[in-house]
Order: C-alpha cells, then sequence, then structure tokens
C-alpha cells in the first residue's frame, strides 16, 4: 500500500516533504543495508581486480548516473552510460517513448566493453520498461554483476514494458529497494500528488554504497581512488592523477 502522505494548503509542506523522506530513508538503512554492505564488497573486489563500476538509467534517473561520476567524495572508475536521446534535456516526452523500444537495451550493451571483472548499477523507479530491463539482462549475460535499484512497490503494480516480459528486478543478481511508493511523488495537496522520492533516496543509496567501498578500501589497506573538490587545495591535482589512471578505461573523464 502507498505510503503517501496529505498536506494541506495551510500547513508546511516542506515539513511534511522532510517526515516522508526521513521515514524512507529509514526504512532503506532497517532493510536495504545488508545488501548495500555486500554491493561495496562486490564493487571492491571489482575494481581491485581491473573491473569497472557501469552505471545506467533513463529520464530522470539519469541524474543517479551522475551523482557518482567525476564528483568530490566519488569514486574514480565509473563509467557513466548516458546517451541523450534517453535523457530529458533533448526532448522529454520522446525520450519517454525511445525507452519503451525493443532491443534498444541489448544495442546499448553490445556497444560497451562490459566484462565478467564489473558490477553494473541499474536504476529505475518502475524498472519495467524495455531500454533498463534488456539492458541489465543483456549486461547479465556478459557475465557482470548486475544490481537494480527500483521500487518494487511501484515495479510490482505495472505492466512488464519490454520484450522479455519480466520486471528490472527479475533479471538482475541483486535488487536494492528504494522504497519510493507508486508514483513516486509522496506527499498530497488535496488530490494531488507532489514531492517525488526516488532521486533523493537513490542518491542516498548509491552514496552509501559508495562510501562503504571506500571503507572496504581502508580497512584492505589500501588507497581508495577517491576525487576530491577541485575547489580545495591539492584537488586538482589528486584529481588530474585519477584522471591519467582511469582515462584509458573510460572515455568520458
Amino acid at each position: 500500500m502507498s505510503r503517501t502522505g496529505s498536506e494541506g494548503c495551510g500547513s508546511s509542506f516542506s515539513r511534511k516533504y522532510r517526515q516522508m523522506i526521513e521515514s524512507t530513508i529509514e526504512k532503506i538503512i532497517e532493510q536495504e543495508e545488508e545488501k548495500i554492505k555486500d554491493l561495496a564488497e562486490r564493487m571492491y573486489r571489482s575494481i581491485n581486480d581491473g573491473g569497472l563500476i557501469y552505471a545506467f538509467g533513463t529520464g530522470h534517473s539519469h541524474m543517479l548516473v551522475e551523482e557518482i561520476f567525476y564528483r568530490a567524495g566519488g569514486i574514480a572508475p565509473v563509467y557513466p552510460i548516458l546517451l541523450s536521446s534517453l535523457m530529458l534535456h533533448e526532448r522529454a516526452a520522446l525520450s519517454s517513448k525511445l525507452e519503451r523500444i525493443d532491443g534498444i537495451g541489448e544495442a546499448i550493451v553490445s556497444d560497451l566493453p562490459i566484462s565478467s571483472k564489473d558490477v553494473v548499477v541499474v536504476f529505475s523507479n518502475s524498472g519495467s520498461n524495455s531500454a533498463v530491463v534488456t539492458f541489465a539482462d543483456r549486461a547479465r549475460k556478459r557475465g557482470a554483476y548486475v544490481c537494480a535499484i527500483t521500487s518494487i512497490e511501484h515495479s510490482t503494480s505495472v505492466e512488464p514494458r519490454n520484450e522479455l516480459g519480466k520486471k528490472l528486478f527479475e533479471v538482475v543478481d541483486l535488487t536494492i529497494d528504494n522504497h519510493v511508493p507508486y508514483g513516486d511523488a509522496c506527499v498530497k495537496i488535496g488530490e494531488i500528488a507532489v514531492g517525488p522520492l526516488s532521486t533523493v533516496c537513490g542518491a542516498f543509496i548509491i552514496n552509501s554504497i559508495i562510501g562503504e567501498v571506500v571503507a572496504c578500501f581502508l580497512r584492505n589497506g589500501k588507497n581508495p581512488p577517491v576525487f576530491l573538490s577541485s575547489n580545495t587545495p591539492n584537488g586538482g591535482e589528486k584529481n588530474i592523477s585519477l584522471v591519467s589512471k582511469y582515462r584509458h578505461l573510460i572515455p568520458f573523464l
């Protein structure tokens, strides 16, 4: 059942929205923490063995891909899959149609050097459209370890829109539930739902995973490949060294 709250015009929307964010994040901590730690350990082993962390999402989910790519406090060996036709800045309505075309996920994987050394993270709140489902399925068939960050409530409430007839959580090795309600927006003003959760909860999950990855490096006596803010002393120099190390594997650096 949806956990959508209700908010009247005379009350503080921001307070209610904060409450929904906090309660959802608390559920993530309570129910997904072990999965977060397990995935982080697997990512650490992958990076240590020369693999990469591939990240893919369409629509608003692409923001979570950017969230962990080349940013302060993030790790360097992240390969972002950012296709402008599946994002929103060119033609938003068209991107929604394109992500439902059968075969598009397979085509994306065929253009990437994903292998059994790598870990792949796929972001999708609904987990139903062809691009993310077939992408995850084909990446897994390449031997990569594939994780979905998705809403189980939303995904189980809709029909699959892909040639496999499956949801994202059905084709991956590991699913981390973002605990976002069906429809994403979590606060009702009258009959209108506003206040989406998937971006803030997705960012919390993926940054929690990255933090655990860094902890794995330190526990094993290794220096984690973490970017610094380029607007801090020595930040630029540290980042240049990481870019030089990984640019031959990640052309976007």
